[in-house]
């Protein structure tokens, strides 16, 4: 199971990275865009470029006017869709096998032939805003984005990908025309089809449809690394709700981190869940396992009605965070004691071995269901070459699969530093609009 599946890997001539893993006996075949640039490239007064260029290539291109996507992969029988990451930006469809040819145009034609009008720049403003806005009225969206302000001061994981208010309101045609003709390009990108296709043909059309197309893009960086942190951080926001909210946040190491398989399995450990190998529902979700430890220490406790954790590795250094939401008369401050309790006793002695085993089984659940699906395989494929390379996925699931409870226990003593914590707390108030205090 450590393997990869069988992929086929080619490189076009200018650049292209194409990933091909036929399945004959699918229905369908889904195919994915991926781009190695999201939020954290976005210049700072920029905010945001990336998510809304994202809207934009949906908004018209040489050979698609606007609405003409989503009409044509609609009325294939089709579905579409795209996010925007701090490292990536991704695009896809999945459709019936017989109209592999629709998507590959699509993708085609947007890599470099967006018009941008300046017309759905102006309508989409309104979008985004919206969304934002949208987002903001959820303690839950608030909370984690001024985490990871609070915990990156230099480095752009401090912002949300949807942007700054003031950046929204100011972004123009000029700085969406500059950030696509700076990244999007062959050379930033990878093509990967997963489903019913016969791989020759497929090559044929892909080499018709893309070997053509020629950019010279910049190599995504970030030119600002975040320091180390001096000391914990913290900061209150106040807001309509029901009872506190608390997130915390301990700098994690990047995705070619020594300890990374261990934190994977410490993610699983506190919060029943691990990103890179979901068991249900969407990586991008917070979900609650009621035999996870957060969940028996804090819920059980009466404690918290929620409580879960999250880390999923990134390019760059990130964060493992844990979240709870208060009972009816608890208080963050009880919260957040109980949480450091739980996390500094993981560094003070070993995991039973029975609970190792229990959480390779459910890492082993989490492999076997997240390749399910032609879209679902699609994705992974591109989301490990995003991270930088496919042979990812296989080492961090065979180290992981290795971990002892040794390990384990010094993975979370490294891991949950007090100089290295950053807690946000959410307090009710009814009585007034959203602000902050911070420290």
């Amino acid at each position: 199971m450590a393997r990869l599946p069988p992929v086929a890997r080619r490189r076009l001539g200018n650049g292209l990275t194409v990933l091909l893993y036929p399945r004959g006996d699918s229905p369908v075949v889904s195919v994915w865009m991926w781009y190695r640039v999201g939020s954290k490239h976005e210049p700072r007064g920029s905010t945001g470029a990336a998510h809304w260029l994202e809207h934009m290539l949906f908004k018209g291109s040489t050979r698609f006017p606007r609405g003409a996507v989503d009409r044509a992969i609609v009325g294939a029988g089709g579905m579409l869709n795209a996010f925007t990451d701090s490292d990536f930006t991704a695009y896809f469809s999945t459709v019936p096998r017989e109209q592999l040819d629709l998507p590959l145009a699509i993708e085609s034609d947007r890599m470099l032939g967006a018009t941008l009008p300046g017309r759905e720049i102006a309508r989409e403003r309104s979008v985004v805003l919206a969304e934002r806005e949208g987002n903001e009225n959820h303690p839950e969206f608030r909370t984690e984005e001024e985490l990871y302000a609070l915990a990156f001061r230099r480095h752009p994981y401090g912002w949300d990908a949807l942007g700054h208010v003031e950046d929204i309101l100011r972004m123009d045609r000029e700085n969406l025309r500059s950030f696509y003709e700076r990244f999007y390009g062959p050379r930033n990108a990878c093509l990967v089809l997963s489903g019913g296709f016969e791989p020759r043909a497929a090559l044929r059309t892909i080499s018709r449809c893309f070997a053509g197309l020629r950019r010279e893009v910049e190599r995504p960086a970030v030119p600002e690394p975040e320091p180390p942190q001096p000391g914990r951080r913290t900061s209150t926001l106040h807001g309509p709700g029901s009872t506190p909210l608390l997130r915390l946040g301990w700098r994690a190491p990047e995705v070619r981190g020594r300890t990374v398989p261990a934190l994977l399995l410490l993610d699983l450990l506190l919060g029943g869940e691990t990103a890179f190998y979901p068991t249900g529902g969407s990586r991008f979700e917070e979900r609650e396992h009621p035999t996870s430890l957060l969940y028996r220490g804090l819920v059980d406790a009466g404690l918290a009605t929620r409580a879960g954790s999250s880390y999923s590795p990134r390019v760059d250094p990130g964060l493992f965070t844990v979240f709870a939401q208060a009972s009816p008369g608890r208080e963050s401050r009880e919260l957040e004691e109980a949480i450091e309790r739980i996390t500094t006793s993981l560094g003070r002695r070993p995991v039973a071995r029975e609970e190792v085993r229990r959480l390779r089984q459910r890492l082993l659940r989490g492999k076997t269901l997240s390749w399910e699906g032609v879209t679902g395989s699609a994705f992974r494929l591109g989301f490990f070459w995003s991270l930088g390379d496919l042979t990812l996925e296989p080492r961090l699931f065979s180290a992981a699969l290795r971990v002892t409870p040794q390990e384990l226990q010094e993975a979370a003593a490294g891991l949950f530093q007090d100089r290295a914590l950053c807690v946000v707390r959410y307090e009710v108030d009814r009585g007034a609009p959203g602000h902050r205090e911070g420290g």
